[in-house]
């Protein structure tokens, strides 16, 4: 009871922190880094694989990538100023078309471009591909139920109980069916056999935490007093239990799908690793400034358009070419995509705002 009250003292009675948070861009930043690299090591051939790559994978395209980018969309959704149930639905259906969007700009162009390049029969995976229900699928799903929230004024405590609720859930079922459409629409919302990566019972927990951490963290008036307290004891908890896993392979390290259908347990210890996380970042780089910060800040900005863009990019290199890897060619693929995506994502951004300028 002491501890609880000695944390209240870091808290403000007035919002005090309703800005751009600078270690929640760096983390969202990051994020994305970490997840570019994952992707790119999930689909060339790397004969040179190490513990290098596995740690890339397994770790920081992992743990400190989809939770982080997550959460952080969740606080994200409190701190805009654009966070009205109509402008969530809003967004929640543009990110939904956006997903399958991106679904046939990773798969069935650049499989038609092969096919009339190769001269060989098209590969139907792609189209089956198209149904794919990956991270962009599950934000829009997330930004509708926020929604609903905020229309329905549901209470804090009820919708952290639906949460809680849902990520159980997603411990006990795994829809399985021959039929590869229904698989992956019912993938959407639970662990099926389907092509799917971020059922919703089993990840909203983090979007609904972020959200309403969101709510404290902008009371909060002693960040650097607060997270001196907190994130020794958060990281050495998350990542003392995120070692056993990774070491012994369980939990979300038991095989492929155990991340993606990640476990109750799985997903508390990675919230407790994105607010230590977060609070690292805070006390690492409060006081820096320069092109470094400023970089990972349009990262966070246009953090859609560089995830579309990189799997873009992605999809029609590992399609069309042949394309095997070493240490060092994967560190320069990954910087090559990482500056590309973000280059073409202000040109989106231009584009954008030059239509809204001539309507």
């Amino acid at each position: 009871m002491l501890k609880v009250i000695y944390l209240r003292s870091f808290f403000s009675e007035e919002a005090v922190n309703t800005g751009r948070q600078k270690e929640l861009d760096i983390a969202k930043g990051l994020a994305v880094i970490f997840m570019i690299w994952q992707h790119i090591l999930g689909v060339f051939e790397v004969p040179t694989y190490s513990a290098f790559e596995d740690f890339a994978v397994s770790i920081l395209g992992s743990p400190f990538a989809a939770p982080v980018f997550m959460f952080t969309m969740g606080m994200g959704i409190t701190y805009s100023r654009k966070n009205h149930p109509s402008d969530l639905f809003s967004r929640g259906l543009h990110l939904f078309v956006i997903g399958f969007v991106l679904n046939v700009c990773r798969w069935i162009i650049p499989e038609t471009i092969r096919t009339f390049i190769a001269g060989d029969a098209f590969n139907m995976t792609a189209l089956h591909n198209f149904f794919m229900m990956d991270i962009l699928q599950f934000a829009a799903l997330a930004f509708i139920f926020i929604g609903i929230v905020k229309k329905l004024n549901i209470p804090s405590t009820a919708v952290i109980v639906i949460a809680l609720i849902c990520s159980l859930l997603g411990d006990i079922f795994l829809f399985k069916s021959d039929n590869f459409l229904i698989a992956d629409i019912v993938g959407l919302i639970i662990p099926t056999n389907g092509n799917v990566t971020f059922p919703f019972v089993n990840w909203i927990i983090f979007v609904v935490s972020g959200f309403y951490f969101a709510h404290l963290y902008r009371y909060l008036k002693d960040k650097k007093g607060f997270f001196f307290k907190v994130t020794p004891l958060a990281l050495a908890i998350s990542l003392t239990y995120i070692a056993y896993c990774f070491i012994a392979k369980k939990g979300m390290f038991v095989d492929e799908h155990s991340f993606f259908f990640m476990t109750f347990t799985g997903m508390i210890f990675n919230i407790i690793l994105v607010i230590g996380w977060i609070g690292l970042l805070y006390l690492l780089f409060n006081q820096t400034k320069g092109p470094v910060i400023a970089f990972m800040t349009g990262l966070s900005k246009n953090i859609n358009s560089v995830y579309v863009i990189q799997w873009t990019i992605i999809g029609f290199l590992s399609t069309i070419f042949s394309i095997s890897l070493s240490h060092f060619t994967e560190i320069i693929l990954l910087v090559s995509i990482l500056l590309t995506s973000y280059g073409l994502s202000f040109v989106w951004l231009t584009i954008k705002k030059s239509k809204k300028q001539l309507h």
